[in-house]
């Protein structure tokens, strides 16, 4: 009889943890899918409130309509230039530069904060030339690189690249900088190599951080191809900008503006859902 309760006893113990557990999950579940609706409420509730606040201050004569357009009027625009051939042609030009930029850019400058981490005395040497190389304005350089490789592709990609290269050499060399003296002496004293040392230990933890430049670098693309577009263009959606506003057409200069921030947005999200796997691969 002892035997049967203490059974019935581990039974109901272990049923009444896998309750508990279900419960917390579920509460888990409930308060993601809460926190995720009031993510979007506030959303939209902000863009209504802007596209509002827009509509009454130009239909109340408050703010001139020829100087800001009207939402509506922005809007009918949009949906126009999504129906132009050119306009496409416009936006794969600078898609086609900004991601050239961000690849190389990427690539090259992370090499580069690797080497330049490792290799204190070559950092220290180089700094006065990188800042100065960082420190320039990239509308300046603009006018260069056209003067170079004429008004194609090579100038909006340069100017894009000048601007991801710098992003992900500077956060590249402060994650690898930032790893714990302790750890460092830890994996030393275990007889780690240098190379087992890199990948097992100091790239995992500055990934999250490298991947967060990323992020960064995505929209400072998109924004170096367009500058590079607006210098001097065939195509693309700087230089697309540049015309409709020499002609005063306030609506579809907005909706270019409209369509360059969903482009970054794009990228933007296609980066983060790369760093949510980075950051669940180094925890």
């Amino acid at each position: 009889m002892e035997t049967i309760a203490k059974a019935d006893t581990l039974v109901a113990a272990a049923g009444s943890r896998a309750y508990n557990d279900n419960t917390i999950l579920t509460e888990r579940r409930r308060s993601r899918i809460r926190r995720e609706l009031s993510v979007w409420a506030l959303r939209i509730g902000a863009l209504a409130v802007f596209v509002f606040s827009w509509s009454f201050v130009t239909g109340q004569g408050i703010v001139d309509p020829t100087l800001v357009s009207t939402p509506g009027d922005v809007g009918t625009s949009f949906i126009k230039e999504l129906g132009d051939g050119t306009f496409w042609v416009d936006v794969t030009a600078t898609f086609s530069g900004a991601m050239a930029g961000l690849v190389s850019g990427a690539i090259l400058g992370i090499l580069a904060g690797v080497i330049f981490a490792r290799v204190e005395v070559l950092h220290v040497a180089a700094r006065p030339f990188l800042t100065l190389m960082n420190s320039l304005p990239r509308p300046a350089l603009a006018p260069i690189f056209i003067l170079w490789f004429g008004l194609g592709f090579g100038p909006k990609a340069l100017v894009a690249f000048s601007v991801v290269f710098f992003v992900l050499m500077t956060s590249t060399i402060g994650a690898l900088q930032g790893i714990d003296h302790d750890i460092k002496q830890l994996t030393k004293s275990l007889g780690m190599t240098a190379k087992q040392r890199f990948f097992k230990i100091e790239l995992p933890s500055a990934l999250p951080s490298i991947v967060g430049g990323l992020r960064l670098g995505a929209v400072y693309s998109v924004l170096g191809a367009v500058v590079s577009e607006m210098v001097g263009a065939y195509t693309g959606l700087g230089q697309r900008l540049v015309v409709v506003t020499n002609n005063f057409h306030v609506s579809e200069t907005f909706a270019i503006l409209l369509a360059m921030g969903l482009l970054s947005m794009v990228l933007d999200l296609s980066i983060s859902g790369l760093q949510k796997l980075v950051t669940k691969w180094t925890r």
